[in-house]
């Protein structure tokens, strides 16, 4: 390993060892091109739990905002079935849709400026419905939700909009939200783990979520804790409790995959961004996304560097014009799509608990930070 990589692979470690999290794997590169890649600790943190590899399967969490619902619409509007203008309720059956929702316009919603709220316990009410009920169920419950304050005068970071984006996905295409993804985008581009749970072909581990004591073995996915729903099964299932109430297919979470294969989805939206047609990724919809709107902080579908350099989970060294995300897992994408550099860093944070952000926050620009700099970067912004 040339010396310049020599103190990413040692953050990885150090994040064990200071209890960060017993999993993690990153790469970095430029300009589509993956120059580093490193794994570090253990699937969990039980006696003779199996080693993070580069294989690893990662809960994305609310990474499948951006790698999922975003890029399925994304692809609709390369075909020219809808645009940032559209409302609700030209895409959305009437009979389920609030009168106060039918004008939200999928700008609104990508950039989190619709005037739904955060979150809500969703999973309590689709547990307790018929399973023939619950498809669709979470976008319907998004609906029925009093809007907090009118849309497009402020910016509150909701999952609500996701769970009704998915539905729009799934209206205008015709098939689920995991389907569309799988055919449309992840295959063409030639992922082949990237996915919803059950994973397209088995996957060689996934890592522990929230930690509890397994009542199994299970060589081929950690476990998760029960959090907030007692009695959940273990072996793969996705963290977020209205992801997995409603199947493991959501808009907002419920995408897993290894660090190879979100880095190759970065590197296409690289390479589309920078006016080459990747696959189902077209220059002129990805630059359109990828563009923060007037008026708004966010791109749509994606983050971009807070204003402050000293909080930015990319550090110091990524320009304004980066578009990134995180998920609550531990996981997270950054693009500069100035100089092209790009990192990706997946981890199991939640697996020492779910309540403690800050470690994770205080890592994540550390380790974007020594990525940078291996990568020539280091003037800040």
């Amino acid at each position: 390993m040339p010396d310049r990589w020599v103190p990413l692979q040692k953050l990885l470690e150090a994040g064990v060892s200071q209890g960060v999290f017993t999993a993690a794997v990153a790469l970095a590169g430029l300009k589509g091109e993956l120059r580093w890649e490193g794994a570090a600790g253990f699937l969990s943190s039980d006696p003779g739990a199996a080693a993070a590899t580069a294989d690893t399967v990662f809960d994305l969490a609310s990474l499948t905002k951006p790698l999922a619902t975003t890029l399925a619409l994304m692809v609709l509007a390369g075909r020219g079935q809808l645009d940032l203008a559209t409302p609700l309720g030209e895409v959305l059956p009437a009979a389920w849709l609030p009168p106060d929702k039918r004008p939200l316009t999928l700008r609104y919603l990508l950039t989190h400026r619709s005037g739904l709220p955060a979150w809500r316990p969703f999973y309590a009410q689709v547990l307790a419905a018929p399973a023939s009920a619950r498809p669709g169920l979470l976008a319907r419950l998004a609906a029925a939700t009093p809007l907090e304050y009118p849309p497009d005068t402020a910016t509150l970071y909701s999952d609500l909009g996701f769970m009704l984006l998915a539905a729009v996905v799934e209206s205008l295409s015709g098939q689920n939200l995991d389907r569309f993804c799988r055919e449309a985008i992840y295959r063409p581009l030639g992922l082949k783990t990237l996915g919803f749970i059950p994973l397209p072909q088995p996957a060689q581990t996934v890592p522990t979520t929230e930690n509890r004591k397994p009542k199994t073995e299970n060589r081929m996915y950690a476990f998760t804790e029960p959090g907030l729903i007692a009695g959940r099964p273990p072996a793969g299932e996705v963290h977020d409790e209205n992801a997995w109430a409603a199947g493991g297919v959501a808009g907002h979470a419920g995408l897993f995959g290894p660090g190879r294969e979100v880095f190759h989805l970065v590197a296409s939206l690289w390479q589309a961004y920078s006016g080459e047609k990747t696959g189902p990724l077209t220059p002129a919809a990805v630059q359109l996304f990828l563009t923060v709107p007037p008026g708004a902080d966010r791109a749509c579908g994606f983050d971009i560097p807070g204003a402050d350099p000293a909080t930015r989970a990319a550090g110091r060294y990524f320009s304004p014009r980066s578009v990134g995300h995180l998920g609550f897992t531990g996981t997270s994408f950054w693009l500069d799509l100035d100089s092209g550099q790009m990192v990706v860093l997946l981890t199991n944070r939640v697996h020492l608990g779910r309540d403690d952000k800050t470690k994770i926050a205080a890592f994540r620009p550390r380790f974007h930070e020594a990525a940078s700099r291996a990568l020539g970067f280091n003037q800040p912004h």
